[in-house]
């Protein structure tokens, strides 16, 4: 008998945000689980451009409202090179938005938490160039915050799948600092981050919505977020239990 979940939450970037994402809730890739587990409410922190550490302070600072028994979170791995900042006094908020599934009712809320931050995207890619060329420590610094996230989510029992949102992560990044976070992150069955992503199952398969901006690192419309969700995201869940 498959888990009855009161809701899902979701956490990312444009690729999983609503209006920017190139596709209706119903038929982005969070959509359809909400769909296939039966989820009425789908409460969606994502907003464009958003850094993993903006996801992570999201999650932990929302983490009072979630029911880690009865509710579902997908938590979305933005592109690495992103940072969040303080907006210097501007009071940028943050919206999220409750999705009922049945009547197709959006309602927003604020979330006071993200209040006064900003993220930025390509941050010094111009005077620090070798961080973006060589992600061996950007992907090792990801891994490490992600062994933290799991060590917790699983001692709550929480139902989560952690989401590359874009470029696959690199199995065979093995140095020094990344001894321990690598394979503790490869094997751990939450996680897709290195192969059969959102970006890397479509690779020369779905084109983007927006491929002549952005090449195969843009915005997928139904079909690449359909694809994704029945050859990679609902599988993955089906072995971990956390749908049947």
């Amino acid at each position: 008998m498959s888990k009855k979940y009161n809701k899902l939450w979701v956490f990312g970037d444009s690729h999983t945000s609503l209006g920017t994402s190139h596709v209706n809730s119903e038929d982005s890739f969070w959509g359809l689980l909400a769909h296939f587990a039966k989820i009425q409410t789908i409460k969606n922190c994502s907003r464009s451009a958003n850094s993993f550490d903006s996801v992570c302070h999201l999650l932990v600072s929302l983490s009072n409202d979630i029911d880690w028994i009865n509710d579902l979170i997908i938590i979305g791995v933005p592109p690495l090179e992103r940072i969040t900042v303080f907006d210097d006094y501007k009071g940028t908020k943050y919206t999220g938005y409750d999705i009922d599934t049945h009547s197709c009712q959006i309602t927003s809320f604020d979330i006071s938490y993200h209040r006064g931050l900003i993220s930025l995207q390509f941050y010094e890619q111009d005077k620090q160039l070798i961080l973006h060329q060589n992600r061996s420590w950007a992907e090792t610094k990801t891994l490490r915050e992600i062994f933290l996230l799991t060590k917790w989510l699983d001692a709550v029992s929480a139902n989560y799948m952690i989401v590359n949102l874009s470029k696959d992560l690199d199995k065979d990044n093995s140095w020094g600092p990344s001894d321990l976070v690598l394979p503790y992150c490869i094997d751990h069955p939450r996680c897709i981050l290195f192969k059969n992503t959102y970006h890397g199952i479509n690779l020369d398969i779905n084109k983007p919505d927006d491929y002549n901006k952005y090449g195969w690192h843009g915005h997928h419309g139904p079909a690449g977020h359909k694809y994704f969700f029945e050859e990679s995201l609902l599988p993955k869940m089906k072995e971990c239990k956390l749908v049947c």
